[in-house]
């Protein structure tokens, strides 16, 4: 069904298109007064053991580097980049977790997740796109969680007992970060389609080539970073088994390639216009084996519970799990989903 289409095959007059619009500018206002307020109450939680923007520069490659021995508990450490961008390593807040609040590392315009069965992952953020354009709990968790239990998903064998490569799609992929942690984290082979808007694709590339492609990079940052990991036992340019591309939900034209074996998103359903059709999506792309899985956090009740009642409509069975992961953040849940029930949307 698409943007046009509702009740019958009568399409939307204007009114009705402002109306739903309208309907969807105000959840996004909820969902952004809401994540203030979490912000200024974590921030008063955090006063007591000091501000949670202490950070400590190590290995400043613009200036000689001091006290590189020790570990300072309870900060971020970050490198200085050739350009002036700051580079956060990821394990630094792991140590601590002394906050959860989405925006606590946007200053950053890239983050080091570490060695990888695949390689080192280094994702670039770019604020300026929003939302979309930094690196969020969810994704990092999800993508953990996946990797964890990698033979629920990555086990099936072919007719003459051959490994098959199973082929997974992210809606919502943003950065890239859940999709290439997976692709560099898993054991056995897999093939990562990350997906969003057109908007979105440029920088999805960009951490595609930073951590897959073996061509050099334009960009002094990205150059610096892979001539500085290429003598590592698995550097940052070993050759992966990803991909992205454009993908709009509802928009049947760029299905192309489905059913995948996997579908997962993260945190897409904080900004999600539309549930339904979000969970539409999630089935179009799907054959009959297919497994979603999706990250959250809760923010809003009403449009997770459309979202929830409708996967449940859509597949046979539909279970909250506990996430396996490293990251702790209390308020990120798993949507695990199986079973597509048969020609549900036919008309």
């Amino acid at each position: 069904m698409t943007d046009a289409e509702h009740d019958g095959d009568e399409p939307l007059g204007m009114a009705d298109a402002m109306m739903i619009r309208g309907e969807q500018l105000r959840m996004l206002r909820l969902m952004a007064d809401r994540d203030e307020v979490e912000r200024e109450a974590e921030a008063s939680a955090s006063a007591g053991v000091g501000s949670h923007h202490d950070v400590r520069a190590v290995n400043d490659c613009s200036s000689e580097t001091s006290n590189a021995g020790s570990i300072i508990e309870g900060t971020d450490e970050y490198e200085i980049l050739p350009t002036g961008c700051k580079m956060l390593n990821y394990d630094s807040f792991l140590r601590h977790q002394r906050y959860y609040d989405d925006l606590k590392h946007v200053d950053y315009q890239y983050i080091d997740y570490g060695k990888l069965h695949g390689g080192r992952l280094i994702i670039e953020q770019r604020k300026s796109l929003g939302k979309g354009g930094i690196c969020w709990d969810a994704a990092f968790i999800l993508a953990e969680h996946m990797i964890a239990n990698e033979m629920d998903w990555n086990s099936n064998v072919g007719e003459n007992n051959e490994v098959l490569v199973p082929r997974l799609l992210e809606l919502g992929a943003g950065t890239g970060l859940a999709g290439y942690l997976i692709a560099k984290g898993c054991v056995r082979d897999a093939h990562v389609i990350t997906t969003d808007l057109p908007e979105l694709l440029p920088l999805m590339k960009n951490n595609l080539d930073l951590n897959f492609a073996s061509i050099g990079c334009v960009c002094e940052d990205r150059r610096y970073l892979k001539e500085k990991f290429v003598d590592d036992a698995t550097n940052i340019s070993r050759r992966g088994t990803a991909e992205a591309k454009v993908l709009r939900w509802g928009e049947q034209t760029d299905y192309d390639g489905a059913p995948y074996d996997v579908v997962f998103a993260a945190d897409v359903v904080a900004s999600l216009y539309d549930p339904v059709r979000l969970a539409h999506t999630f089935y179009d792309l799907c054959g009959p084996n297919s497994k979603v899985f999706l990250s959250y956090k809760r923010r809003l009740d009403e449009p997770h519970k459309m979202f929830e009642d409708e996967l449940k409509r859509l597949f046979q069975f539909v279970e909250t799990i506990k996430p396996m992961s490293r990251n702790k953040n209390p308020g990120v849940n798993i949507i695990k989903a199986e079973g597509r029930c048969k020609d549900v949307l036919q008309s």
